[in-house]
Formats: C-alpha cells, sequence, structure tokens
C-alpha cells in the first residue's frame, strides 16, 4: 500500500500494512528512519539523538492544529482531554434551589416555667406577641432553610460515541515535499 511517509490514515484490518506502522506513540531509532524523522522530529516524543517517537492515537481522536474560529488553540503534537470530569460547584452554572412548605410547631399557650428546651415543650414568654416597634426581641426571624450538598464526586463518562480502529503512519513510501 503506497503512502507519502508521514502521512496517517485509518486502517479498519488488524493488522498494519508493509511500509506502515501503528500510531502507538513508539520509541524508534533515528538510524533506521532517517526519512520518518526529518518530518517528525520529537513532536512526539524520543531524545532527538538516537530516539523519535511516533504519534500515539490509542483511544485518542486526532484534531487539526493551530485555531479555528471559535476554536481553543492545539499545538502540533499536544496532548489534551480526557475520557472522564468530575462537575463541582464551581464548574456548574450558577441556579438556585428553591424549598418551601408549612412549619407547625406545637407549642404551649401560657407562660414558660423553664430556661432551658430540655425535655420541655415551647410556651409563650410575656408580651411575646406584642406590636411594639421598640421591643427587639418581638420582632420576626427568618427561617432559614438550607439545601444540603448532593452527590459524591463520581467522574461522568465524556467519552464521544466511538468506533475502535488502528490508525497507522506510512513509515516509507514517497518523501513530501515542501511547497
Amino acid at each position: 500500500m503506497e503512502g507519502t511517509i508521514g502521512e496517517i490514515r485509518l486502517f479498519a484490518a488488524n493488522f498494519a500494512p508493509r511500509d506502515w506502522s501503528y500510531c502507538n506513540g513508539a520509541l524508534l531509532a533515528i538510524s533506521s528512519n532517517v526519512a520518518l524523522f526529518s518530518i517528525l522530529g520529537t513532536t512526539y516524543g524520543g531524545d532527538g539523538k538516537v530516539t523519535f517517537g511516533l504519534p500515539n492515537l490509542a483511544g485518542r481522536s486526532a484534531v487539526g492544529a493551530g485555531q479555528g474560529p471559535g476554536l481553543s488553540y492545539y499545538d502540533l503534537g499536544e496532548k489534551t482531554g480526557a475520557n472522564s470530569t468530575t462537575l463541582t460547584i464551581m464548574n456548574l452554572p450558577p441556579h438556585t434551589h428553591t424549598a418551601g412548605g408549612n412549619i407547625v410547631i406545637p407549642a404551649f399557650s401560657e407562660e414558660g416555667d423553664s430556661a432551658t428546651p430540655a425535655n420541655n415543650v415551647l410556651a409563650s414568654k410575656g408580651s411575646m406577641y406584642t406590636s411594639q416597634g421598640s421591643d427587639s426581641s418581638t420582632k420576626a426571624t427568618p427561617l432559614n432553610i438550607q439545601v444540603g450538598v448532593t452527590g459524591g464526586s463520581t467522574p461522568i463518562n465524556i467519552t464521544q460515541p466511538s468506533l475502535g480502529m488502528n490508525y497507522i503512519i506510512c513509515m516509507y513510501g514517497i518523501f513530501p515535499s515542501r511547497s
């Protein structure tokens, strides 16, 4: 199967054809693959003296290098993304949880005779229901209901629907000319 050195193709078989190799991140000897090294360099790994790396597309999708309108910038060989993420309060959109209901508190209608609620029933106190504005003890106090935190910090899968195939790279073939 003829190709251009450095060309990557999707291949549906379970083997890499002659002169092609899987895009699996393997390190190769520069001395055995000078033409391919001159195209890839150390963009995908290796020390650049003895070895260089093939792109690793195992479990990844290829994305064009550079930046399109409204898209993120990607360097050649940059790895990014994850198969799962954990949602936190910081990355959820602002929203409100409301709670409502009726609260009924049984109380004794006469004045209480104990200063502690332990083992007692709620009772009134003198002038409890007065409407005098200067009496701060008679002001209504708002009832704050807090909705508790929920969730278990379990990551959610964000993998797009996929089909497993092999990416292969041309190792030996036509050397590409620069234009």
